[in-house]
């Protein structure tokens, strides 16, 4: 089967596909802590993300300290919030405190100012569920009130990687560096998906055609039956021209072969209707044939 969405409905629904030995591909659940037999995804975990974002923030925004908002009853954000933090550490950075996104007597403006007080603390992290991605949107709304020279970087995870943060956030959410992963720009397949539905596609469609095309390949192999499909999914191989632009196999772990990749919220980017700020990709990488396939 090919889901779940978020990473606390994959982990309650993972220990019934391993008591029934049924192959579960993951598009969109990122947290670490999902592992199992059957287990598979086609996104890059949290471990992969959080570090990515940590080296950002401290090696090219030479941020010191900083704050984070996260939802603390989410596994994805608790494992994002965890591996962000061991590399933002290692660096010799500093998380000054965390913060509840889901606290009742959470109050956005109050937050910002207590942060803002703080002479060393330089960034913000926002790491929500989705069920807590409108309460850090207010964070970033607070955050924009400040005197200009008083805002703080923003930073973010991939559940803030929709166009909702875009439309919502507007001027506030300008600068907010996110790890993702998959940037489709303007390559065959976004174009040809953005064809086929009138309009942009985001990172959870690609990554779920992805786990289509793994699924389909597996069942290729012949006679499937529960037990030969997982084991098929193990030797999956799939090139560039094959997924939605990025090759794809899977770790004995069940994680795919695959980095994060860095976007800001910009106005020079491609923006979806109602918003005139879109997401561009930084830190792009140099590619060549050779990276397309295995």
């Amino acid at each position: 089967m090919i889901g779940h969405n978020s990473s606390d409905a994959s982990k309650a629904a993972l220990t019934e596909y391993e008591r029934a030995g049924l192959a579960m591909v993951s598009a969109t659940s990122t947290s670490t802590s999902l592992k199992g037999d059957v287990f598979f995804r086609t996104v890059p975990p949290d471990s992969v993300a959080g570090k990515k974002l940590a080296e950002y923030a401290k090696g090219t925004l030479n941020l010191d300290q900083v704050v984070i908002f996260s939802d603390f009853e989410s596994i994805y954000s608790d494992s994002l919030k965890e591996a962000f933090k061991k590399k933002f550490t290692e660096l010799g950075g500093e998380v000054v405190w965390d913060v509840d996104l889901r606290a009742k007597d959470l109050n956005a403006e109050d937050e910002i100012e207590r942060i803002a007080n703080q002479s060393q603390v330089k960034g913000v992290v926002l790491f929500p569920s989705v069920q807590t991605d409108s309460v850090a949107i207010a964070i970033a709304g607070a955050n924009n009130q400040l005197p200009h020279n008083q805002r703080l970087q923003l930073l973010g995870g991939d559940a803030l990687y929709v166009p909702d943060t875009l439309i919502q956030g507007g001027p506030a959410v300008e600068g907010l560096v996110l790890a993702v992963p998959w940037f489709g720009g303007t390559s065959e397949y976004a174009n040809r998906a953005k064809d086929r539905w009138r309009g942009r596609i985001d990172w959870r469609t690609a990554n779920s055609y992805d786990a289509t095309q793994a699924l389909i390949k597996a069942l290729s192999f012949g006679d499937a039956t529960r037990e030969k499909v997982v084991e098929a999914l193990n030797k999956v191989q799939l090139s560039c021209n094959e997924t939605s632009g990025e090759k794809l196999r899977f770790w004995a772990s069940g994680d795919p072969e695959r980095e994060s990749h860095l976007v800001q919220v910009a106005k020079d980017a491609p923006a979806p209707i109602g918003s005139e700020f879109g997401f561009k990709e930084i830190e792009k990488r140099e590619s060549n044939a050779s990276d397309c396939y295995w």
